[in-house]
């Protein structure tokens, strides 16, 4: 076939245009290679020319062949195959090349097909990246390649030959360590990299996800039990004569199984996130869970879209008092879900699976019209609402938070944000530019559960906010205590040193009050103030709904009155200088 005739369909010309491939192919109804051009030697070790006649298979590891084929066969049923990832050899003593290939039906030749090749340079890990002895993928690189075997299985493939990925728990690692001694050790670390690779896709589709954890992402011709099999061999080599524990693994089909791909995804790597922070149950739930699809995870997910999409939630308000002034500052919109004693779970579940955006939307959504509603609609009643790390670091996310602020210049004033740290932020600076902006549009911002994790001061050095409030934990030390804890004092005393508003939750009694004022700390939130609630809708006069648990109308403004016993003023000890 000569290149002119590639040039007679415009339709041909565009689409390899767009997919900017390396090397392109013609392959006809009997899957030979009737054209090719472009950077055939790189890819392939071979000429161009020497490609043609050739199946198309050829060009790829024999491991790869049974995904070649199914890739033919959705090409042929009108489908365009994206970002299929496979290996190239490489030749004696070489590694296998990564290569990406794209595809779809000829629009002019019946039965051919069009493929374009292009080098998967970000499927080569850097050795730095990798582990010093074994050579496997490190966590995020291995969760990288398995969320693109997802997507891949994702369309069309047949269920029963997809991918699978097995997770792989080996306790005996520190037996061996104990007994054997360094050198011995890294030898087995060493062929333990090596059995995980041999079998695994392409000989590098192997990695370490944490403490004596590993995941391996093979063909279905290879079993969960051979993999046990080959590493208790192994184990048995360097330990002659001993019981070490035994191998525990759990595989996962990599493919949606009749759900979107975004679905399967987040439950993978929900799953992979589960198993690479060590839980002791973890491989138990996940044998009995996610083997067949990951269903229940997607289940739930979906469970949780399902209470979002329908608005099958509460909001519920708990008031932040100034401790100077004792007028309510604002409420924290709480949500609340049907059937749940706390949201904790299912807050923490959405973050994790990667929905947890949909759910700061609509509950922002809720709070929006609430205060724009007869109960809200007071100048005088400011809200905070919660926004995870998560929701800022996704991009989308963020642009629909924006937009949705944008339209309520009638808030500004009163409607607060809090950045919840329950999800790490990937993106300082970038979720830093979010809050800038949503201060500069008129809505303070307040960093939750400061001092809670190790990222807390790293957060407060990058991102620029009015708030922030002090973890409850810190509280809860100084209850009945008339002395503050060092903790306590340096982070008051470190945020009027940067000129940021304090908030202190899980204040209960007077005295935990009276002690925070004689820290300078601004603001109080707990049940001495009242628990989350909602105001009663009195149609007549919707503010008096707000008067409860000491709760009164001051003026036209909120304030409360402490109604329990006064507490006694506390003093620091005085510190003899002599």
């Amino acid at each position: 076939m000569a290149a002119g005739d590639i040039a007679t369909s415009r339709e041909v010309y565009v689409a390899f245009a767009f997919a900017a491939a390396d090397l392109l192919v013609e392959v006809d109804e009997d899957g030979a290679i009737v054209f090719a051009v472009g950077a055939a030697m790189a890819l392939t070790s071979k000429p161009a020319r020497a490609l043609t006649g050739q199946p198309a298979s050829a060009m790829f590891i024999p491991q790869d062949g049974e995904r070649i084929d199914r890739a033919l066969n959705r090409m042929d049923e009108g489908e365009r195959v994206r970002l299929l990832l496979l290996h190239t050899p490489g030749g004696p003593g070489r590694p296998n090349k990564p290569v990406a290939l794209a595809g779809y039906r000829h629009p002019d030749r019946p039965g051919h097909r069009l493929l374009a090749l292009t080098h998967a340079a970000a499927l080569e890990v850097p050795e730095e990246n990798r582990t010093p002895i074994g050579h496997l993928l490190s966590r995020e690189d291995f969760s990288v390649l398995a969320r693109r075997m997802m997507d891949e299985g994702s369309v069309g493939a047949d269920t029963d030959q997809a991918y699978q990925l097995t997770m792989v728990e080996l306790p005996a690692v520190e037996q061996v360590r104990a007994a054997a001694g360094p050198v011995k050790a890294d030898e087995f670390m060493a062929e333990l990299g090596d059995r995980l690779k041999a079998v695994s896709m392409g000989g590098d589709a192997a990695g370490e996800l944490g403490e004596n954890r590993y995941g391996v992402i093979h063909s279905p011709s290879v079993t969960a039990s051979s993999i046990e099999a080959a590493l208790t061999d192994l184990v048995a080599a360097f330990l002659p004569g001993d019981q070490p524990e035994p191998v525990k693994s759990a595989t996962v089909a990599l493919d949606a199984a009749g759900i979107s791909s975004e679905e399967a995804t987040n439950a993978l790597l929900y799953s992979l996130n589960r198993f690479s922070q060590g839980e002791e149950v973890n491989l138990h739930n996940l044998a009995k869970d996610v083997r067949s699809r990951l269903s229940d995870t997607v289940g739930q997910m979906r469970e949780i879209k399902e209470v979002i999409d329908q608005g099958r939630f509460e909001l519920v308000f708990q008031p932040i008092v100034d401790l100077w002034t004792d007028m309510v500052h604002h409420f924290e919109c709480l949500v609340r879900f049907p059937g749940k004693s706390s949201p904790f779970e299912t807050v923490t579940f959405a973050e994790n699976v990667g929905i947890v955006g949909n759910l700061d939307m609509a509950i922002l959504n809720r709070a929006i019209n609430f205060m724009r509603s007869p109960l809200g609609n007071n100048p005088s009643l400011r809200f905070a609402v919660n926004l995870s790390g998560r929701s800022l670091s996704h991009a989308p996310t963020a642009r629909r938070l924006l937009s949705m602020v944008a339209g309520c210049p009638d808030l500004r004033g009163r409607m607060l944000f809090e950045l919840t740290e329950s999800a790490e932020v990937d993106d300082l600076p970038a979720v830093n530019a979010i809050l800038q902006s949503l201060r500069k549009g008129g809505f303070q911002v307040c960093l939750d559960d400061f001092g809670a994790g190790s990222a807390a001061f790293h957060y407060l050095r990058a991102l620029e906010v009015d708030h922030v409030k002090i973890d409850g934990a810190y509280i809860k030390e100084v209850r009945g205590s008339n002395t503050p804890t060092p903790y306590l004092k340096a982070i008051a005393q470190l945020c009027a040193d940067l000129k940021v508003g304090t908030i202190a939750e899980f204040v209960e009694t007077p005295e935990t009050a009276n002690l925070l004022k004689l820290l300078k700390v601004r603001h109080a939130q707990g049940y001495l103030y009242g628990k989350p609630m909602q105001p009663a809708n009195i149609e007549a006069d919707p503010m008096k709904g707000w008067a409860v648990n000491g709760l009164y109308w001051q003026n036209g403004l909120l304030a409360y009155r402490n109604q329990a016993p006064q507490a006694k003023p506390i003093r620091f000890p005085t510190v003899s200088n002599g």
